[in-house]
């Protein structure tokens, strides 16, 4: 005869475990966050994920903030990957004229042999939009950090 005990804590520490393996093996986010993700993305409230799956909205708001955490967390650490294998790096000084940064980027670019992957209208929309809040009336009101990759890709610190 085989007895079966129920133990309610024993699935969820299997469970935070398993989160856990997942989350360290495959991604930053739990496989909660994913589910909760997922949900919100259909365009679910938080109060109808909560209910879908057993739990308060408190709750689904916790691990929403946590994924979103997890996922700026996630992107920064590839844009610091990124600075670190780029071989070029450009120091623009404050007071710069937003429309004199590709010709700064071309000249560089050329001097190492990286052909760049965006004309000159790309760089400064991308200049503009990733560092609005460090231009007033075109120009830099704060220095500036320009990478750029083997692949001729432009990263903004």
């Amino acid at each position: 005869m085989i007895v079966v005990v129920y133990k309610p804590w024993v699935k969820s520490i299997t469970s935070c475990a398993e989160n856990m393996i997942l989350m360290s093996y495959k991604s930053f986010l739990t496989t909660q966050q994913i589910r909760v993700l997922k949900f919100r993305e259909k365009g679910l409230t938080q109060k109808e994920v909560a209910k879908r799956l057993g739990t308060t909205r408190a709750n689904i708001s916790t691990i929403e903030k946590r994924a979103h955490t997890n996922i700026e967390r996630a992107r920064e650490t590839l844009k610091e990957w990124e600075e670190l294998l780029a071989p070029v790096q450009i120091n623009i000084p404050e007071g710069t004229d937003v429309l004199e940064i590709p010709k700064k980027i071309f000249h560089r670019a050329d001097e190492e042999g990286i052909k760049i992957q965006a004309n000159t209208l790309g760089l400064i929309a991308q200049i503009e939009k990733q560092k609005k809040d460090k231009i007033k009336n075109r120009m830099l009101i704060e220095g500036l950090q320009i990478y750029i990759s083997v692949t001729g890709e432009i990263i903004l610190d």
